[in-house]
């Protein structure tokens, strides 16, 4: 929490003051229009407004897609033999330990080549693809611990793998989804190295992306880049409050192995 409060704090200061008094509040040159600023946007940059859509499109294509290819992967993985298991877990572990950085100019020549690049959905499918690793670890061991009566109860109704799967395991599967998506959901949201070399065109930049239009060559508006970050983490501590107890639930629900 102190971070942020820092951030808030920072958000109402002048450059000045941010970089020779960055805790003071005595003495300050206090420019609350900082929010205003960054609300219009950085000088040739896009509003605010256009900066939120883009991050809203991103982050939802994202959390959408590791929610459901994650939760679809760790329970099947789950009902394949011991060995079999093993291995999916073990290459999905393997991939969630891949730095970042080496799959930039991949991403980028395979952008390049399919005319993809400064497209928001198209990057929010590759965050998918990078959050399933983190997801299926997660919900594998609550699917490990899902209760094989509920299974066999569904079998006898004559509910196939799949409709057993839509019907009876995703609405129990509510408090370790919710957990997911927000770990998941923070991230994508504020991920700057992958969406500074996909998203380069200024309409479509995420917030992360989009404040930085505000640093110069030889200045640069610290104080609207700040009070840009106070608007962009509001939306993440509401889901947060909302959420808590779901996150925590779902957390330890996964951490329960058979």
């Amino acid at each position: 929490m102190l971070p942020f409060l820092l951030i808030i704090l920072l958000s109402f200061k002048s450059n000045t003051d941010i970089f020779s008094n960055p805790l003071g509040v005595l003495h300050v040159d206090w420019r609350p229009e900082n929010f205003s600023e960054a609300w219009s946007g950085p000088p040739g940059g896009q509003g605010f407004v256009q900066y939120v859509f883009n991050s809203v499109v991103v982050t939802a294509i994202g959390v959408a897609g590791c929610v459901f290819l994650g939760s679809f992967t760790a329970y099947f993985a789950t009902l394949a033999s011991p060995r079999v298991r093993a291995l999916v877990i073990a290459g999905f572990l393997a991939a969630a330990t891949l730095p970042l950085i080496m799959l930039l100019i991949p991403y980028y020549s395979a952008f390049s080549a399919l005319s993809l690049l400064s497209t928001p959905w198209a990057v929010g499918v590759v965050y998918a693809c990078l959050c399933l690793p983190t997801s299926v670890l997660i919900l594998h061991g609550f699917y490990l611990g899902f209760p094989a009566e509920l299974r066999e109860a569904a079998a006898i109704d004559g509910l196939g793998l799949m409709r057993t799967y839509l019907r009876i395991v995703l609405p129990l599967s509510r408090g370790p989804l919710v957990a997911v998506g927000l770990i998941n959901g923070i991230f994508v949201w504020g991920e700057t190295q992958l969406a500074i070399v996909l998203l380069q065109a200024p309409e479509s930049r995420p917030i992360p992306v989009g404040l930085l239009d505000f640093q110069g060559q030889f200045s640069a508006n610290t104080g609207a880049i700040f009070a840009g970050l106070t608007l962009a983490t509001i939306p993440l501590v509401l889901l947060y409050l909302v959420f808590n107890r779901s996150i925590a639930k779902g957390i330890a629900l996964g951490g329960v192995f058979r």
